[in-house]
């Protein structure tokens, strides 16, 4: 019979191991080398039920919103929900987005969200200056991750849970940059079409088909032991792309049990391969910056762009000018200044002809 030491001693090493295998599946996941401040919050670790397999998530999207919209599409379902990543300091990037593209009362009868996603700012009076801009305009989310370039994944899955709690009924969303020019117009009416049936499990914009880089000099520098594969599985550049509302909770769900890469688009394509979503190539969703021409701007849904907003409003102006009357914008021979152009726009806004605004 075993000794009353040799039991107490086997009963020790069991209970050790118990705990031991307890910790390794409870302790977040620390492959991921971005921030995160979760300040006060108690990280819930909940099991998550998948049919008859109960699995626990790796990557936990466990942060809170401190700025959130809500009620934006309690009252209507919205067409089209525009995500924009941005920062706290692009205050002038956002007044041009708003005053020009991103302005929700663009389209007649057709309805549009527009969101600007940020994360907490270790500076406290950029917080507090994002919050009073919030309660101007109503059109930020904020959740509290620290906003860094690594922390891009981040911002975007956050847009991507909000859709899905929020506006789950939407018919489409764009997630793009505060640095990018969106032709709206060619958008809605000739990619989307708004008198068709909505797509479901769609997803396109600029496919990349590429690897990881190895340089620790580069900005796209991905560690062998966070990604060992040679190849990325195609994925659309994050400069601009569109999907259809479903597909906001499918990802957001799948990476809940995907493992957190710092790269934002190449992490969507990771998603998007395990729910066997093949993003569509589209070329006119321009990757590269070019040089602002009416002629090359007229053909493009979305490209990166320097532009401040006197030169936003003209961009703008100036294609919606061109939709509407067919007729490229000019005064008496000379280009139009920003104020006559302004003046154009709101004259068409309400039925009214552009006057001199346009060449004959």
């Amino acid at each position: 019979m075993p000794s009353k030491v040799s039991c107490l001693y086997v009963l020790t090493v069991v209970c050790w191991a118990s705990a031991l295998w307890y910790l390794s599946v409870t302790r977040p996941s620390s492959s991921y080398s971005g921030h995160r401040s979760f300040g006060s919050i108690a990280i819930v670790r909940k099991n998550v039920s998948f049919g008859n397999i109960r699995t626990r998530p790796i990557n936990p999207h466990s942060f809170e919103f401190l700025i959130n919209e809500p009620d934006k599409c309690e009252k209507t379902i919205p067409f089209l929900v525009i995500l924009i990543s941005t920062t706290h300091k692009e205050f002038d990037a956002r007044q041009a987005i708003r005053e020009t593209w991103g302005d929700e009362s663009n389209f007649k009868g057709i309805e549009i969200v527009t969101l600007f996603l940020l994360g907490k700012n270790t500076d406290p009076v950029l917080n507090q200056m994002v919050e009073q801009e919030s309660q101007i305009f109503h059109d930020i989310v904020v959740e509290d991750f620290i906003d860094s370039y690594h922390n891009l994944t981040l911002k975007t899955l956050m847009g991507m849970r909000w859709v899905a709690t929020f506006c789950s009924k939407a018919k489409y969303v764009m997630k793009t940059d505060s640095d990018i020019f969106v032709n709206m117009d060619n958008l809605i009416y000739k990619l989307l079409k708004p008198t068709t049936k909505p797509r479901r499990r769609y997803f396109t914009g600029y496919v990349i088909n590429g690897g990881p880089i190895r340089d620790v000099r580069s900005k796209w520098y991905m560690p062998r032991d966070l990604y060992p594969d040679s190849n990325y599985p195609p994925f659309c550049s994050g400069t601009g792309y569109i999907f259809s509302a479903d597909v906001a909770e499918l990802i957001y769900k799948t990476s809940l049990h995907t493992r957190l890469l710092h790269l934002e688009d190449v992490y969507v394509g990771l998603c998007l391969r395990k729910l066997g979503i093949h993003p569509f190539q589209n070329s006119g969703f321009n990757h590269w910056k070019m040089a602002y021409s009416l002629c090359r701007y007229r053909r493009v849904y979305s490209t990166p762009s320097d532009v401040v907003t006197a030169e936003m409003m003209r961009f703008f102006a100036q294609l919606r000018i061109l939709r509407v009357t067919g007729q490229q914008a000019a005064v008496l021979g000379r280009d139009p200044t920003l104020e006559e152009l302004r003046e154009a726009l709101k004259d068409l806004a309400h039925g009214k002809s552009p006057g001199r605004m346009v060449s004959q």
